[in-house]
């Protein structure tokens, strides 16, 4: 610890990503994959970097001279690595976390605060983001631990006050957030999820709840969306404010305009938010929610982006035609998205799969769901990763009552167009949201259905 001390006094850096190694950077590969290990060094080193931390157990492995290797054991020494590298002692941190809505809710609170004046982050599955620019991509909704701490002592030195961090269960129990304490967690819901990971529900939910209580402060504050969940969360160790009673008590009212259309009456001030999906307005709430826990008032401003890209998002709206982009792909998020939609003669069609290597259970529930509030369900791929596609989609066959198998995302999504210009109504593309890419094995390719959907509406 002592040569890496010194070297911190010379200015320099520790990075958690090769590609971001330079001769002033020190590189914390923490892997215990030879291959990986074996690949990353070189990668490293290519880009003239001459320190690497690395697993003290790949010692025996260490062939090249010219590096200078720090051998740490990463379970006993990396908070003693964080205390050397990074402050973050002046953020406030707050924990959004839960099934469905965390990511428009920790998106929504971080842009809701810069646009009012209150410096802030946003780590989370869109990215990592500072006063509303988005700064990298992350490989998972919750970074490695000391990419976390990386991320947040880049926030802290750029005098951001407020840290809007999206927290899973699965980055929880993989140790990810590490010794990181909250000022104020806001638990959306507690649905099913992950369960390829958990193995079971009750799993799934405590994990949630070990969360909370192990990474609270002294008087944190917890706020809950769900108020059907508090049996579940009666044991959290601080009180619990539920956003029903902090609506009421406060005095916020809801007036739908049309379809698409929202109004949120506060006492002193009215929010016009535009979409479909009454689980938006939800998280609309919550953000409000959060912000007056935070700040004592509500916000002077709401930015008409306020939800992330892929968000019940209407990317086509004319001619009694609307095109919906939105990323839910769980049973929950089916029912919270597709319930809502006008009950009228309006002609509904749903495009969507669900991902390979994931929880298999929600398949069938899905497709279930999806016919019981559509007309039309295509039928198409996600993301299948490992798994055989043609299985996954036999299985959301079986358990829709009228589709349309098409494998190709690309081919659904014309189809869908096209049968939108001769019915009319509505088309939901379901699934991936804002996702780029689309995954077969080993193989990864550029898709995203915003785009793709916006290149056939041309046509209507």
């Amino acid at each position: 610890m002592k040569e890496l001390k010194e070297l911190y006094s010379k200015g320099y850096k520790l990075v958690t990503n090769w590609q971001e190694c330079s001769s002033k950077s020190i590189f914390f590969l923490n892997t215990l994959n030879l291959e990986n290990f074996n690949k990353y060094q070189k990668l490293a080193i290519k880009k003239n970097c001459t320190h690497i931390i690395f697993n003290s157990s790949l010692t025996k492995y260490i062939k090249n001279k010219n590096t200078n290797y720090h051998s740490l054991n990463i379970e006993k020494d990396l908070f003693k690595l964080k205390k050397i590298f990074f402050v973050t002692k002046k953020l406030k941190i707050i924990f959004i976390t839960g099934t469905n809505g965390k990511t428009s809710i920790a998106y929504g609170a971080h842009l809701l605060s810069f646009i009012n004046n209150r410096s802030s982050c946003y780590i989370g599955t869109i990215g990592f983001y500072i006063n509303g620019r988005k700064i990298k991509n992350l490989s998972n909704t919750t970074p490695s631990f000391m990419e976390l701490a990386s991320l947040l002592n880049d926030a802290a030195n750029q005098k951001i006050k407020y840290a809007f961090i999206e927290t899973s269960s699965i980055g929880y129990k993989e140790g990810r957030l590490g010794n990181l304490k909250y000022d104020l967690c806001y638990l959306t819901n507690l649905q099913s999820d992950h369960l390829d990971f958990h193995k079971n529900i009750k799993n799934y939910h405590q994990s949630k709840i070990d969360m909370i209580n192990t990474h609270s402060k002294i008087n944190s504050n917890i706020l809950v969306q769900d108020k059907n969940i508090y049996k579940k969360i009666s044991k959290f160790r601080y009180r619990i404010e539920f956003l029903e009673d902090f609506t009421k008590s406060q005095e916020i009212n809801l007036i739908k305009k049309n379809y698409y259309s929202y109004l949120v009456k506060t006492k002193n001030r009215n929010y016009s938010i535009n979409t479909m999906h009454y689980f938006m307005i939800q998280n609309f709430l919550s953000m409000l929610h959060i912000f007056f826990k935070l700040h004592k008032k509500f916000p002077e401003k709401v930015n008409t982006k306020i939800f992330p890209d892929g968000r019940s998002e209407i990317i086509y709206k004319k001619n009694n035609m609307i095109i919906l982009v939105d990323y839910a792909h769980t049973k929950e998020a089916f029912e919270n998205l597709l319930s809502n939609l006008p009950r009228d003669e309006l002609h509904k069609i749903i495009i969507f799969g669900c991902g390979g290597n994931r929880d298999k259970s929600k398949r069938s529930k899905m497709a279930k769901v999806a016919s019981k509030y559509t007309d039309i369900q295509i039928i198409t791929d996600d993301n299948p990763r490992n798994e055989n596609p043609s299985s996954i989609r036999k299985t959301l066959c079986q358990n829709s009552s009228n589709y349309i198998e098409i494998p190709s995302r690309q081919r659904a999504i014309e189809r869908g167009v096209k049968l939108l210009k001769k019915k009319k109504g509505l088309l939901v593309i379901a699934g991936k949201g804002h996702e780029n890419i689309q995954i077969y094995k080993n193989k990864i390719f550029k898709f995203n259905d915003r785009k793709v959907a916006k290149s056939y509406a041309k046509s209507l």
